[in-house]
């Protein structure tokens, strides 16, 4: 599926736009040059171009609604247009308009063109969702054949997604087609029949890229999916073998033959290119240097980038290739501009890159002595001072009071000395950190996160433990992952030094330790992983010696801690001695208490008569004791 592609002279460049519209650009002026919007382009838009050379239109007739074309000797430059429809259109770039518009008798269903391929000595091949490759007469606008290309019905994905045409120099009548669905296979074409002749490998993208070159009778396919960062490099050259054998028998293979050829074993690709990014646009070039065939790779990227390969081929290679140089556009503000195509003309690099609205095309000679070359374009917009002329508001009058009072730009007060006029005003490093604002808190967490990592910093580089227990302390995860995600990877062996000492120490600072080798393990794992030096790892094995040690004393304490809150529950119950409490119940009988009183009386009344009687008896022995006397 091709939506942008070069012209053979590499003059003109086209693409198929996202709303339908065909644009083509002059690369040698930077000119949009031509726009087109076919009919219906929002129903059934363009799906694929392909770069053709016919011979002109001389006239065109209507008949019986068709149109006829008579051609004449000269050739001239076209574009061939696949739609959604199963309509193809033959634009001409001399002319500006379609001169042509080719379809099947039969309308099927699945007739989206889904790609198209053009050889000078072949002809026009397109292939639909249908799972068939048409091969086209452009004079006629009929179609030759019809050749059945679907591998598996049951697979997913099992349509044709992009086509390449195979030239050999075998004497046979025989065509040979690469076709990119679930599987990248070699077809051999005869009289309506497709004959699988070798897989080429596994491809479950929709999108592939595919490029043929071929030197000295030898055919070579470049391969690349639109979601893998590889292109593989293929060779298909068309030997005696692959030819169909004449002994009289119908050319038409039986089912067992089908299948033999279906389930035949996968060959491996020749070499293997490694990419930054998935392939956005590639172009491939053999050349003789030094008596040896020289690969000459272009791959365009969809991170915007162009990287080049240069190789020597000598025999097969499973190692991957990495590129030779990578080329980066940017503008003067280090603004990237995303490559978009590149072509290879000879000696020179074409690169298309995006500015603005338009597109601008430059030749370019790779530059081998570095891995990476950087072009700096565009208008530099370079901050224009303006200069103050001196007046009565801005001079600055030299009296005896030399102490000012400024004002910083997180409202603190900095008193310091003035400064003569147009010397730099340096602030104390106290007035600066007394100015950070470390209330994580705050609306501008931007601004918190910044003071801390700096005060952080600033403590691991002057070993002052006050400013690392400052940060250190907070424990907030939050806080912690944003704070370390600026942090630079020079400083994270000293913060692991710390945390290791904060680990041994009061277990009110072990959780704000773990809140934060946690943020470290996010932020800079890959660089822990990738680090050489031993150092992080002695320092993450002690910290997990220490935490371990500590988990190995949490049951025996929290066993302690249970039984010391039973006992101590337990004798605050028994101490607890409640006296002063009401009565829950109350009751007072009134004939008790009358007898109480009854009682208290008798006991009275007789105690009186005892005394009574005692005074009686007393009297008469008194009056004998008298007489006797």
């Amino acid at each position: 599926m091709a939506l942008s592609a070069f012209s053979d002279d590499g003059k003109y460049y086209s693409i198929i736009s996202k709303e339908g519209r065909l644009r083509i650009w002059d690369t040698e002026t930077n000119v949009l040059k031509q726009e087109y919007t076919p009919d219906l382009h929002l129903t059934s838009p363009p799906s694929c171009l392909q770069w053709i050379t016919v011979s002109n239109l001389a006239g065109s007739s209507q008949s019986s609604g068709k149109r006829k074309q008579s051609f004449s000797g000269q050739e001239s430059q076209c574009i061939v247009l696949g739609t959604t429809s199963g309509k193809i259109l033959v634009y001409s770039v001399t002319q500006a308009k379609v001169e042509n518009v080719i379809s099947e008798d039969k309308q099927n269903l699945n007739q989206n063109i889904t790609a198209l391929d053009w050889h000078r000595r072949y002809g026009l091949y397109s292939s639909n969702k249908a799972g068939f490759v048409i091969e086209w007469d452009l004079h006629s606008g009929s179609v030759r054949n019809k050749y059945n290309v679907i591998i598996d019905n049951s697979k997913q994905g099992n349509y044709v997604s992009a086509i390449k045409i195979v030239p050999h120099t075998q004497k046979s009548p025989a065509r040979f087609l690469v076709t990119a669905s679930w599987q990248v296979c070699l077809w051999r074409l005869l009289d309506d029949s497709a004959i699988i002749i070798k897989r080429l490998g596994h491809n479950i993208t929709k999108g592939v890229l595919l490029a043929v070159v071929n030197n000295n009778n030898a055919t070579w396919l470049l391969e690349g999916s639109l979601n893998e960062r590889l292109l593989s490099f293929w060779d298909i050259t068309v030997t005696g073998e692959h030819l169909p054998q004449v002994n009289g028998d119908d050319s038409t293979p039986s089912k067992r033959q089908r299948k033999k050829s279906i389930t035949s074993t996968t060959s491996t690709p020749t070499y293997s290119f490694v990419l930054e990014d998935a392939p956005r646009f590639i172009d491939v070039q053999l050349q003789q240097e030094n008596g040896g065939n020289v690969l000459k790779l272009a791959a365009a990227t969809r991170s915007g980038v162009v990287h080049y390969y240069g190789h020597m081929l000598n025999g097969a290679s499973t190692k991957p290739i990495k590129p030779s140089v990578t080329v980066q556009v940017t503008t003067p503000g280090a603004t990237p501009l995303p490559l978009q195509c590149c072509r290879l003309q000879n000696e020179f690099l074409t690169l298309g890159y995006s500015l603005g609205t338009g597109l601008i095309f430059e030749n370019l000679t790779p530059d081998l002595s570095s891995k990476t070359q950087v072009l700096i374009r565009g208008d530099s917009k370079a901050a224009k001072k303006k200069s103050k002329k001196p007046n009565d508001t801005n001079k600055v009058r030299a009296d005896g009071n030399t102490d000012v009072t400024y004002v910083e730009p997180m409202g603190g007060n900095v008193s310091r000395k003035r400064q003569t006029p147009g010397a730099q005003v340096e602030v104390p490093m106290e007035a600066r950190l007394e100015n950070l604002s470390l209330d994580p808190k705050s609306r501008s967490k931007s601004a918190v996160n910044q003071n801390l990592t700096k005060l952080l910093m600033q403590g691991l580089h002057s070993n002052d433990k006050g400013l690392i227990l400052m940060v250190l302390q907070q424990n907030d995860s939050n806080v912690a992952m944003r704070t370390l995600s600026c942090l630079p990877a020079a400083y994270v062996q000293p913060l692991l030094e710390h945390l290791l000492d904060m680990a041994a120490r009061k277990t009110s600072q072990c959780a704000s330790v773990c809140t934060w080798v946690g943020a470290v393990l996010r932020c800079h794992s890959a660089m822990i992983l990738a680090a050489t030096h031993t150092d992080h790892q002695q320092y993450l094995t002690r910290i997990l010696a220490l935490f371990t040690h500590r988990r190995s004393h949490l049951c025996q304490l929290l066993n302690l801690k249970g039984r010391l809150d039973l006992t101590i529950s337990q004798r605050t119950a028994e101490d607890n001695v409640h006296d002063d409490q009401d009565a829950l119940l109350e009751y007072n009988d009134t004939s008790s208490d009358e007898e109480m009183e009854l009682e208290q009386y008798q006991s009275e009344s007789e105690q009186s008569w005892s005394d009574k009687d005692g005074e009686g008896e007393e009297q008469p022995v008194s009056e004998s004791d008298s007489g006797g006397e």
